[in-house]
């Protein structure tokens, strides 16, 4: 399926994507879900969201589609008690998270607003799913990063 089939797709269904291009939905039975990035032939720069020309070198034919580990480590993050004006209900965390595997620090939003699970250094894994729902009544699909168990040193 092409990306232009997938656009169609999303906007026919009950769900929409929070932005075309982040993700693949919905996962696939048995896998996990990964975040859409590119990396740069030229210099090894990753990039999240997608690129088409690298900021490092500038090399505009270079850049492949890759996906991101699933897992990370945050770096920092913060739980917010107002409602967000995209319409993200508070109190909900946010944050950064790196990917060592990947060489890229990614913005994300956390399942969890449990100070003790978003601590930096926490091992995290990415989660493809409903964020919340607009205001056609259709479910919103995002990302969030959900603490695992394990602390993972960066």
């Amino acid at each position: 399926m092409d990306k232009s089939q997938k656009n169609v797709r999303a906007e026919t269904e009950d769900f929409v994507a929070v932005q075309p291009g982040l993700f693949d939905y919905p996962v696939k039975k048995g896998e996990k879900g990964r975040l859409l990035a590119s990396r740069c032939r030229k210099c090894g720069a990753t990039f999240f969201p997608r690129r088409t020309v690298c900021r490092h070198c500038l090399d505009e034919d270079g850049m492949e589609g890759i996906k991101l580990s699933s897992r990370g480590v945050i770096y920092t993050s913060t739980v917010v008690h107002v409602d967000s004006p995209s319409g993200i209900k508070a109190p909900y965390a946010f944050g950064y998270v790196d990917m060592p595997a990947d060489n890229i620090r990614v913005f994300a939003l956390f399942s969890s607003v449990d100070r003790d699970l978003i601590k930096p250094g926490q091992g995290v894994e990415v989660v493809i799913g409903p964020i919340g729902t607009n205001q056609e009544n259709k479910q919103v699909i995002g990302y969030t990063y959900k603490p695992v168990r394990r602390r993972i040193s960066r």
